[in-house]
């Protein structure tokens, strides 16, 4: 009888324990969900801004949102899956054959996890790379395209670095683009290596740090790649992403369904206030409710650029003075007579200015015919004959240089230098008063450094130290990259090489955009 009240009590304490555990576990979670919100990406469009939350529920309670001093109102909230694109993913794989037969094949088998997985509006990227990206697939969500990349990857003798061509991509594909969509990338690697000459790492998070796009990495162990690793994880924790070593992965599966929690994350559509929208960087905090829990999320976050309405005071508006006494009526006939003499008068000076502009005109035209007749006065017969009487009869002559011109035919012919002298113009076309001109004789370079350059756009930092190089041959401008980090651009189109330019089109330095014109 003892025995069973013992185990009747073991059995009901036991239930009590698990209860309390159950309560315990749904308070952590609902405290963990509402810490773990985080801001994973934003868009800065025309007139609004465009944040994307990973841990926020759809629906927002108790909203508010501050905008360096400013407010801000919220617009939308909607989840990424409601979208006609969901996302888009980029996959970079390391295919270098520093990567390890056992982590090829579990690469393999991750990639092949992922495009079948992947999200029905989501559109999928597969590349590789070594010194530059090589696209084996653009954006698509067709699954045989994508099965096609991916089984036609082949691993190579050769240098990876991941640091240049991460910012190369980021500033040349991502921030030159300027489409709006949750955008994340998907690395495959065995850790971060740069160029000796190329960007640092330290450029690189800098740039992550102003654009933050979700980098999730997947590293691969070679034994002796410890440091390298790090780096490239690091890339995973400035962004609010994971990172992931192959090596502890034992179903490749437990990677795509981390990667599937992307599909929960929320679109929130911020409008600023309008004296805040001034193309500078300032700090976005939104406040919001979740399970009784206050959550706070913060980023810097690019300001639309629009012309601010400038606001005079009202000039006061000044008392009615007292009407004058009515003067007697003047007679209509005379009233008449003087409106004829004001329409006279004015008539007679209309006629003068138009007679005076073509008195003018005639003699413009006089002078310039003028000016252009070359007269030769003829020498006299005396005199030629004094001028060889001074210098003498020696037989000594001038050799002559003889061309395929014919002999005298009685025309005089003149010889002139056809070398042009050319003046370029590059106008800032967001800021007219922003122009530059400078003589063209062969080339001239434009850039940021003071010194090194003829044209100095030392107001945007995006354009490079040297930035592009103008010059002209035969009559004819062309344009060069000099290595920049944002390239070159004409009307759009990157320069590869010497390209011909002409009047009027637009050239693009990083973010600034100058119309070429020539004098």
């Amino acid at each position: 009888m003892k025995n069973r009240k013992m185990r009747k009590m073991k059995v009901i304490t036991r239930k009590v324990v698990i209860a309390v555990l159950a309560v315990l576990m749904l308070c952590g979670s609902s405290v963990h969900a509402a810490a773990d919100a985080c801001i994973m990406e934003t868009f800065t469009g025309e007139d609004r801004l465009i944040v994307y939350t990973k841990g926020t529920p759809k629906e927002l309670a108790d909203v508010s949102i501050q905008i360096g001093t400013s407010t801000g109102e919220m617009a939308s909230v909607e989840n990424i899956i409601d979208r006609d694109v969901s996302m888009r993913t980029l996959v970079m794989v390391d295919n270098s054959i520093s990567i390890r037969q056992d982590d090829r094949d579990k690469i393999a088998d991750f990639l092949q996890d992922l495009i079948s997985d992947r999200d029905a509006g989501e559109e999928m990227a597969i590349t590789v790379f070594s010194e530059e990206i090589t696209w084996l697939a653009e954006y698509t969500g067709d699954y045989s395209t994508l099965k096609q990349a991916v089984d036609g990857i082949e691993y190579q003798d050769q240098e990876t670095y991941l640091t240049d061509v991460l910012y190369d991509l980021l500033t040349t594909e991502y921030l030159a683009d300027g489409e709006e969509v949750y955008r994340r990338i998907i690395v495959v690697s065995d850790g971060v290596d740069n160029k000796s000459m190329g960007y640092t790492k330290e450029e690189l998070y800098s740039l992550l740090k102003e654009n933050p796009y979700p980098i999730y990495t997947v590293g691969c162990v070679n034994g002796k790649n410890e440091e390298e690793l790090e780096n490239m994880f690091a890339l995973s924790r400035m962004t609010s992403a994971q990172s992931f070593l192959m090596e502890d992965v034992e179903n490749t599966l437990d990677i795509t369904d981390v990667l599937k929690t992307d599909r929960d994350i929320v679109r929130l559509e911020i409008i600023p206030s309008p004296e805040v929208m001034d193309g500078s960087r300032k700090a976005v905090k939104i406040s919001y409710t979740d399970q009784g829990s206050t959550v706070n999320l913060s980023a810097d976050i690019m300001m639309p650029q629009q012309t601010q309405a400038v606001v005079e005071d009202a000039e006061p508006v000044p008392e009615p003075e007292p009407e004058p006494p009515a003067e007697p009526e003047t007679d209509i006939t005379e009233e008449n007579n003087d409106q004829f003499m004001k329409t006279a008068v004015l008539l007679v000076i209309f006629c003068f200015v138009i007679l005076a502009a073509v008195i003018i005109v005639i003699v413009l035209i006089i002078l310039k015919k003028k000016r252009n007749k070359v007269q030769f006065e003829p020498i006299d017969d005396n005199i030629l004959q004094e001028l060889q009487y001074s210098f003498g009869t020696s037989e000594e002559k001038t050799e002559l240089v003889h061309t395929n011109v014919p002999d005298d035919d009685g025309r005089t012919y003149m010889i002139w230098n056809n070398r042009n002298t050319y003046h370029i113009i590059l106008t800032d076309i967001h800021s007219m008063a922003k122009t530059f001109q400078v003589p063209l004789e062969q080339s001239v370079t434009v850039g940021r450094k003071q010194g090194m350059c003829d044209i100095v756009l030392d107001y945007e930092k995006s354009v490079s130290s040297r930035h592009c190089e103008i010059s002209v041959r035969d009559n004819k401008f062309y344009i060069k990259d000099l290595q920049s980090a944002n390239g070159t651009y004409v009307n759009g189109s990157k320069v590869l090489a010497d390209t011909e330019i002409f009047p009027g089109n637009i050239v693009k330095l990083g973010r600034l955009e100058l119309r070429f014109e020539v004098k």
